[in-house]
């Protein structure tokens, strides 16, 4: 079992980290191509297809800041968390007004807490980060990232499985 300093990693819970973007007619274009939609309006103005925030503002690190796993590497914006497998264990987003076409998006994240729990295959540390994105006309997606860091122990055998 890996020994960590959760009072440290928790020291997190409150940081943040932004970043802007111009929503192109290009960028649109290439998402709608991406998921095999319709290229649909590309006009500035209009509203730009649901999903493509995720495509905006996202964190830029150099080559040489990056981790194994070719995430920016840990102890910057996220905890450094000493467990080696990092992984998407949910999310929650919520739209509240269409991003537009032309418009300027920001994004401001933030670490909102930091967990360490028990599992069968040993610790866990679960990280909660809050995306939202604005326009000038104010809020238009908040979403939610549960990120899980585990060890790369093997998964447990239940009783009664053959092994």
């Amino acid at each position: 079992m890996t020994d960590f300093d959760i009072a440290h990693l928790k020291t997190w819970e409150g940081k943040r980290e932004s970043g802007a973007a111009t929503l192109t007619p290009w960028l649109a274009g290439a998402y709608n191509a991406t998921l095999d939609r319709p290229e649909g309006d590309l006009r500035p103005g209009a509203p730009a297809p649901q999903g493509l925030h995720w495509c905006l503002a996202p964190a830029i690190a150099p080559t040489a800041k990056l981790g194994a796993d070719g995430h920016p590497a840990r102890g910057g914006f996220l905890p450094p968390v000493p467990l080696p497998r990092r992984m998407w264990a949910g999310g929650r987003v919520r739209f509240h007004d269409a991003l537009r076409i032309g418009e300027e998006i920001e994004r401001v994240s933030t670490v909102k807490s930091v967990e360490a729990k028990e599992g069968r295959t040993g610790r866990l540390v679960f990280v909660l980060v809050e995306h939202r994105l604005t326009t000038p006309r104010g809020l238009a997606v908040s979403e939610e990232h549960d990120i899980v860091y585990r060890g790369v122990e093997a998964p447990a055998v239940r009783a009664g499985a053959k092994a």
